[in-house]
């Protein structure tokens, strides 16, 4: 049996450059006492919520539900066991998602170019809005020296993104690879990002990144969870919370310098929180 509970999500501001206006809607689905997320970007080619709810109901899964399922699975044994998944683990740091970092953060995420903030290093999305000559004009006026990393600067492929490599200097970051059967290309790029929300941690020659979905708290410590479980060091992309208004699970996260700090509980936390929905069944 398959239980959910529908939420919905405000931005304090615009997400990215594709994210629809308004507030994001996911929902929490609980298998044998397991709970995940399920939060689709259909501006990224993900299925609609409704969608999504009614494939699982039938027994479908598509990518970002059967990782739900795996996760809620996770979570239920850890439940059993009263034990918290975070116990032994060390969570990665993650850069700040926006362009005003509290000062103990070195690096920030950026969706736009419109703020560039000072003294810090730039990992910069354009999630593949450009051509590669805007790219490339672009990349002239950026403060090169700052640049961690361009991530889907423009759509990619393999030859156009090694040109773009050669000619502006700059590492550049690929979004989605798993969908895009790219992850042999490795000559083309240099920062692997991966969402355990739909695909799994892979490995590969370039550097990994893992970063939450944008999703709810529980898909937030699903990131984390897989990102600590692969032993990651890199600076990762897990502090998405601070992205939306408070709300009862929001208000719980916590952070310690650049480290995401779970809640306390059995499983990913919440305990209360999570008995206190009002779940239906699907």
């Amino acid at each position: 049996m398959i239980e959910y509970w529908r939420y919905e999500l405000t931005p304090k501001r615009r997400l990215s450059a594709i994210a629809a206006d308004g507030a994001r809607r996911g929902a929490l689905i609980r298998v044998n006492g397991g709970v995940a997320d399920v939060h689709p970007w259909p501006e990224l080619g993900d299925l609609p919520l409704d969608e999504q709810l009614a494939l699982l109901g039938r027994g479908e899964t598509t990518p970002l539900t059967q990782s739900s399922l795996e996760f809620a699975s996770i979570d239920a044994a850890a439940r059993r066991d009263g034990r918290s998944l975070f116990d032994g683990l060390t969570i990665p740091p993650s850069h700040w998602p926006g362009p005003d970092p509290p000062p103990e953060f070195d690096t920030v995420k950026l969706k736009s170019i419109d703020v560039i903030p000072d003294r810090v290093r730039l990992r910069i999305d354009f999630n593949a809005t450009l051509t590669p000559s805007q790219f490339v004009t672009i990349a002239a006026t950026l403060p090169r020296d700052r640049i961690d990393f361009i991530e889907d600067p423009c759509p990619y492929d393999s030859a156009v993104w090694r040109e773009l490599r050669e000619q502006t200097g700059l590492r550049l970051a690929l979004d989605r690879a798993a969908s895009s059967s790219c992850l042999c290309s490795v000559i083309s790029y240099d920062v692997l990002i991966l969402k355990p929300a739909i695909e799994e941690i892979a490995c590969a020659d370039a550097d990994i990144v893992v970063t939450s979905y944008m999703d709810h708290p529980i898909g937030q410590l699903c990131a984390a969870y897989a990102a600590a479980t692969a032993n990651l060091r890199s600076t990762c992309g897990l502090i998405t919370h601070v992205l939306f208004e408070n709300d009862p699970f929001i208000e719980r996260m916590r952070l310690d310098g650049t480290h995401l700090v779970p809640p306390g509980g059995t499983g990913w936390g919440f305990d209360d929180l999570l008995e206190n929905l009002a779940w239906q069944r699907l």
